[in-house]
């Protein structure tokens, strides 16, 4: 189990049995982004991820690739391309500058086909508990829009439980109807991988 799916079970672990009463939470004014986008919202890259990348006219190295547990990307005739952290964008552009010792003005692009470790966790009173593996940008309206939204005993209250730099765990809620209403631009919010979503 990796990193982040073990991380993703602790959090969830302590969602679960914080369901039973109040949770204590930071407002969502305050809430800290974590690592699964860039600043302009593109996904980075995580081992077990999967990359279509098209070399134009060359169909031996155009493929689907798997990044591996150390976060590399094994590609055919250049060596191991470090994946992990990066951006597909960013990535096509690495392979290219590898590739040009063997192509002259090679032409990539490449596409995530599969993020495996982009999944978000929902518990309490909503009408989906469980686990959702998304693979892009996902709002937190969005979000519990596809847990099927609260049940008739939700009180309303929302914790997302993040996991920031450096391991922390934090705690933020706001209400349902602030979601809806798009205060604060919280219905543009997104979810970043391992977050746990609690309704009260």
């Amino acid at each position: 189990m990796n990193v982040i799916a073990r991380m993703a079970a602790i959090l969830l672990s302590l969602a679960l049995s914080s369901c039973s009463h109040y949770i204590d939470a930071e407002p969502f004014s305050q809430i800290k982004s974590g690592q699964t986008f860039d600043r302009q919202g593109a996904y980075r890259l995580n081992p077990g991820d999967v990359v279509n990348v098209l070399v134009y006219g060359d169909d031996k190295l155009t493929g689907e690739y798997t990044v591996s547990s150390a976060g590399f990307l094994a590609i055919p005739l250049i060596p191991p391309v470090q994946a992990a952290g990066l951006t597909a964008t960013q990535l096509g552009k690495k392979i290219r500058n590898a590739l040009r010792v063997l192509i002259k003005k090679p032409r990539v692009t490449a596409s995530i086909t599969g993020a495996k470790n982009f999944r978000v966790f929902f518990a309490g009173e909503v009408n989906s508990v469980g686990v959702i593996s998304l693979t892009n940008e996902t709002s937190l309206l969005q979000a519990l829009t596809m847990a099927g939204g609260l049940n008739d005993y939700a009180s309303g209250r929302i914790v997302l439980v993040r996991k920031i730099a450096g391991q922390k765990i934090r705690r933020y809620s706001t209400d349902y109807e602030d979601i809806l209403s798009g205060r604060g631009q919280l219905d543009r919010l997104n979810l970043e991988a391992g977050d746990v979503l609690i309704a009260e």
